[in-house]
């Protein structure tokens, strides 16, 4: 028998903006859930250490560690309902159908869905990139995070953006050995230095620790090149040398600059794509954007999408960092208080004004450091021929290149290629497809979609789906 909870405002996702929507709307007394699919509440940023680890002083574990306690403390204090280890399966009719691997299925009815889905890491496709001990700066970053384990003994960090900055110095105060840091964009110029400072008010502590994570760089004498990227992987078995070249304005490599050096692990951190899977389910309204992760849905001031009822917010709705999540979710969670009658339109502006101030300042930092670290296509021309695209079901470059020579249709590509079929259901290959696509028919990213999304949102156990109460004739034709 299909459960079935009720809720005034339901978030799913339990990171910074996730946690703050159910903080908020909550405070204005609506009933209100969070659905996750980690077994802590925190997300990335603000992710838990592994059981059976005891945390004797969570100062020691960073100012973002804290930010994750503070604001998880509050939601445990709270009435808020709190679903962790629950895969979102689909959303239709106002209802968001979920699973859990001991509880079974459950719908949650909703008056208000705010969904802030995270972001996960930028594919890139070179030449060895699936060997083991090539891993996402994320992938390493709950590695050493949760487990206190480091990848290698002699780890090389290629990327670009605040990003390749902030975690292989993150990584380096947690313990991992990184040997060098590549980034791709060249070495801030002095008019865009000029446009971050214009932008810095507000965002002192942003810019407090760019210096903090360049002096922990400096004092352990890692090397720190600009405009070099990595152009392939090798090893047996797992990655042994790294080659890196050395690029031009659009990153595309520069024969006759190659470096190769003997490594252990390689982590690759080239930004985020926001998790928008839910929002295309929904078919609400995108925009683009290369240098937040390109589709991004479309929202107001409120986080409030083409939907009414759905609320989009964090960096699964362009990626803004943390704080301007936390600032996103608050906004989100007043606004339903308000839409519910709760508070007046003027109360609602009122308590709104700071966090839009907040998020204001963050934004335009933000937009600094894109202008200033733009991405560049040449970040999806690396993969040779012989290069595995789609992981999963193992189908190279030249096997693609076959079918898109006879269409443009990403899900054409999918169905007689395979690829996007698997596990990741195209998170790590669709990209570089569209790319392909872009490169043979010079059609704009922004008007080249993704494949058409499906039920399941995220792959499960056939079992945990193969309920009667489930009504799948929407997803299932008999004969």
């Amino acid at each position: 028998m299909l459960v079935i909870d009720s809720q005034e405002v339901l978030v799913i996702g339990g990171g910074p903006a996730g946690l703050a929507a159910a903080i908020e709307s909550e405070k204005h007394g609506l009933a209100t859930a969070i659905i996750d699919e980690r077994e802590n509440l925190g997300g990335q940023i603000f992710k838990r250490l592994g059981d059976g680890f005891e945390v004797l002083s969570d100062s020691t574990l960073g100012a973002d560690y804290l930010r994750g306690t503070e604001l998880i403390s509050i939601v445990s204090k709270s009435e808020v309902e709190v679903f962790t280890g629950t895969q979102v399966l689909t959303i239709e009719d106002s209802m968001v159908y979920t699973s859990h691997p001991e509880l079974g299925t459950r719908a949650f009815k909703f008056k208000t869905l705010i969904i802030a889905p995270g972001a996960y890491d930028r594919p890139v496709v070179f030449p060895g990139w699936t060997l083991p001990g090539v891993m996402t700066a994320g992938a390493v970053q709950t590695l050493v995070k949760t487990q206190q384990l480091s990848p290698g003994r002699k780890i090389l960090f290629a990327g670009s953006g605040p990003l390749a900055l902030a975690f292989s110095a993150q990584l380096i105060k947690l313990g991992a050995p990184i040997y060098k840091v590549l980034e791709s964009s060249h070495a801030p110029k002095l008019s865009e230095i000029a446009r971050l400072a214009a932008a810095v008010s507000g965002n002192w502590n942003l810019a407090a620790d760019a210096v903090r994570y360049r002096s922990i760089l400096l004092k352990k004498s890692i090397p720190f090149k600009y405009r070099r990227i990595v152009t392939k992987a090798e090893g047996q078995g797992r990655v042994e040398s790294v080659t890196h070249s050395k690029v031009d304005d659009q990153w595309r490599p520069i024969p006759g600059t190659e470096v190769t050096e003997n490594v252990d692990s390689l982590c690759v951190g080239y930004g985020f794509f926001p998790s928008h899977e839910l929002f295309r389910l929904l078919q609400c309204t995108f925009t683009y954007d290369e240098n937040q992760g390109g589709f991004k849905v479309q929202k107001d001031e409120w986080g409030q999408t083409s939907i009414p009822a759905v609320f989009a917010v964090g960096d699964g709705t362009g990626v803004t960092g943390s704080y301007a999540a936390v600032a996103q979710g608050t906004l989100a969670g007043l606004k339903a208080a308000q839409l519910a009658g709760k508070i007046t339109e003027n109360k609602l502006k009122t308590l709104a004004r700071p966090h839009q101030k907040n998020l204001q300042d963050r934004n335009r930092f933000q937009r600094a450091l894109n202008h200033m670290f733009e991405v560049m296509p040449g970040i999806y021309e690396l993969a040779d021929e012989s290069s595995i695209v789609c992981r999963c079901e193992s189908v190279t470059k030249s096997q693609i290149s076959k079918v898109i020579s006879s269409t443009n249709d990403i899900s054409a590509v999918k169905a007689y290629s395979r690829a996007g079929m698997g596990l990741c259901q195209g998170r790590n290959c669709q990209r570089q497809i569209a790319s392909m696509i872009n490169q043979k028919y010079n059609i704009p990213f922004e008007k080249i979609a993704f494949a058409t999304p499906r039920f399941p949102a995220k792959p499960v156990e056939i079992g945990l789906i193969a309920d009667g109460s489930i009504q799948d004739e929407k997803y299932f034709i008999n004969e």
